[in-house]
């Protein structure tokens, strides 16, 4: 009963993107796609590895494709510190250049948890991101694309129902050129997420969302719709 349910909004979901989205000069509709493997060899720290696909023009061309390694420390109770790396290859099929091209990211976050309720918790994470390209030529100047994200999440846990809803809220602010990214950045995008997950004990933890996500700079307002499928199984 409870994977007929998860197959069921998945179906729902899926139908319902496809059938709204179209490629437009300022929309697009896309899907997000991941499987990961976590593992825990000791108590408060976690370490992790995930591969991704996501595809672009209304989910018909490849994105990109990347893989992450993550960490994560538990310095307090609710209160964890963690990073992450990706190797992107990212498709540029804009413009007279089409290549691919090679990305490399990481990421610092600082995350809290907040259980208000028994059955309701509100988390929290901060997150500083530096992306570059990499293989550039001679005389291309290295510049970074720097972030700083804010996320808000919220998760209830409804009695005897295993598809939990998940809903989160961020926000990102982008460096400008020459000024700080601490006093100077400017709101540059953000995302709405509503998702669920469903926990298969010992054949992992499957999850599916739908995200809104919008480029508020007046120069390239962009909104993303994003249908998101993704796997993880835990060794410990």
């Amino acid at each position: 009963m409870r994977n007929r349910l998860f197959i069921t909004l998945a179906i729902l979901v899926l139908s319902s993107n496809i059938s709204y989205a179209q490629v437009a000069d300022n929309k697009d509709f896309a899907m997000w796609n991941s499987v990961g493997i976590k593992y825990s060899p000791i108590k408060r720290l976690k370490l992790g590895v995930e591969q991704h696909i996501r595809l672009k023009e209304n989910a018909s061309e490849t994105d990109e494709y990347f893989t992450e390694v993550q960490a994560g420390f538990e310095l307090l109770k609710d209160l964890e510190i963690g990073g992450a790396v990706r190797f992107i290859k990212e498709n540029d099929n804009v413009g007279n250049n089409k290549e691919w091209e090679e990305h490399f990211r990481y990421n610092i976050d600082l995350s809290y948890k907040l259980d208000l309720i028994k059955k309701l918790d509100i988390s929290f994470r901060l997150r500083y991101q530096n992306k570059r390209e990499l293989g550039l030529g001679e005389g291309v100047e290295d510049i970074a694309a720097e972030n700083l994200r804010l996320k808000t999440g919220v998760d209830y846990n409804i009695k005897s129902w295993p598809l939990d809803p998940e809903f989160a809220v961020e926000l990102f602010n982008r460096k400008r050129d020459g000024l700080s990214l601490i006093g100077d950045a400017k709101l540059s995008r953000y995302r709405l997420t509503f998702g669920t997950s469903y926990n298969l004990k010992e054949f992992g933890k499957f999850s599916i969302y739908y995200r809104y996500q919008e480029n508020t700079r007046v120069d390239n307002t962009f909104v993303t719709e994003i249908l998101g499928l993704k796997y993880t199984y835990s060794i410990n």
